[in-house]
C-alpha cells in the first residue's frame, strides 16, 4: 500500500528511542522527510544516522526540551527552514511523576501540566498555521491507555493525557474543513526503554523481581505479550497517510487488548 508520504514533511517528538524513534523510522521508510527531536543530543544524532543509513532518508535531528516554549519554536522554525513546511506532527512527551493522590505535591501537578499537556498545546499552535496554508495536515498524539483507565499510580499521566485527547478531538472538529486530521493513539505496555524502566520501578515498589512484573504486565493483555514499538509506528504512519483521509477525532488503543472496556 502506498501511503502517499514521499513528499511530506514530519516532525516527530522524543524520537531518539522508543515509540518516537519507531514512528520516525517508519515515516522515513515511507519516504517522508523527518525532523526528530529529543533532549539527548548524542542519542538523537545516533538515531538520525541510523535512519539515514537504512534508506538514505532526509532526517534532521534538532535537540529540544519540549518543556521550553523557545525550544518548540526553534524546532518548528528549523524544520521549515530545512524542508519548507510541516505536514505531519507526531507528539510524544515525557512521563510525569507517579503516585497516589495523597502523595502527589502541587509541584508534581504543575510539572505534569508543563511536561505533558502544555507542550502539546504549544506544538499544535506552532505547526497548524503551516498545515492551514497547505490545506493538508496530520496530527497524531501518542498518549497512554491511562487515558482510558485512569488511576493510581498513573494519576497525573491520566489527567493530562486525557486533556491531550480532549484537545485532539476539539482540533479535529475545528480543522477538518482545512484538510487537517487529528487523532490520538493510546499505547499500553510496550517493550521500550520507558516500558522497561516502569517495570523496574514497579518491581522495586512491590518487592518483586523484574521477570515477575514483566510476566504480569504481558499477561494483562489478551495476547499475552508486550507490544513492539514498530507495531504502534505502523498505525501512526497509516494515520499520517493519504489512505487515512476519512479518520479524524479518534482515540485508539494499541494495547493488545489490555483495556477490557467497550470504549
Amino acid at each position: 500500500m502506498d501511503l502517499g508520504l514521499s513528499q511530506k514533511v514530519a516532525i516527530v517528538c522524543a524520537a531518539s528511542k522508543g515509540l518516537g524513534r519507531a514512528c520516525a523510522t517508519t515515516l522515513a521508510r515511507e519516504g517522508a522527510s523527518v525532523a526528530i527531536c529529543a533532549r539527548n543530543e548524542q542519542g538523537l544524532n545516533e538515531a538520525a544516522a541510523a535512519m539515514r543509513a537504512e534508506k538514505d532518508s532526509r532526517v534532521l535531528p534538532i535537540p529540544c526540551d519540549l518543556t521550553r516554549e523557545e525550544d518548540i519554536e526553534r524546532l518548528v522554525e528549523k524544520s521549515v527552514a530545512e524542508f519548507g513546511t510541516v505536514d505531519i506532527l507526531v507528539t510524544n512527551v515525557g512521563h510525569p511523576q507517579m503516585g497516589a493522590f495523597a502523595d502527589l505535591t502541587e509541584a508534581d501537578w504543575q510539572r505534569g501540566y508543563e511536561g505533558v499537556l502544555l507542550p502539546v498545546i504549544r506544538l499544535c499552535r506552532t505547526v497548524i498555521p503551516h498545515m492551514e496554508q497547505a490545506n493538508w495536515g496530520r496530527i497524531v498524539h501518542i498518549t497512554s491507555i491511562a487515558v482510558r483507565e485512569p488511576g493510581t499510580p498513573y494519576l497525573i499521566s491520566s489527567i493530562f493525557r486525557a486533556g491531550v485527547a480532549a484537545l485532539s478531538k476539539s482540533l479535529a472538529n475545528e480543522l477538518g474543513h482545512a484538510g487537517i486530521l487529528v487523532n490520538t493513539v493510546c499505547p499500553g505496555p510496550f517493550r521500550t526503554p520507558l516500558g522497561e524502566e516502569l517495570i523496574r520501578q514497579t518491581a522495586a515498589a512491590e518487592k518483586k523481581t523484574y521477570a515477575e512484573v514483566e510476566s504480569e504486565t504481558a499477561q494483562a493483555s489478551v495476547i499475552g505479550r508486550m507490544g513492539e514499538a514498530e507495531e504502534l509506528a505502523a498505525l501512526v504512519a497509516f494515520l499520517c497517510s493519504e489512505q487515512a483521509g476519512n479518520i479524524t477525532g479518534q482515540v485508539m488503543s494499541v494495547d493488545g487488548g489490555t483495556v477490557r472496556g467497550l470504549f
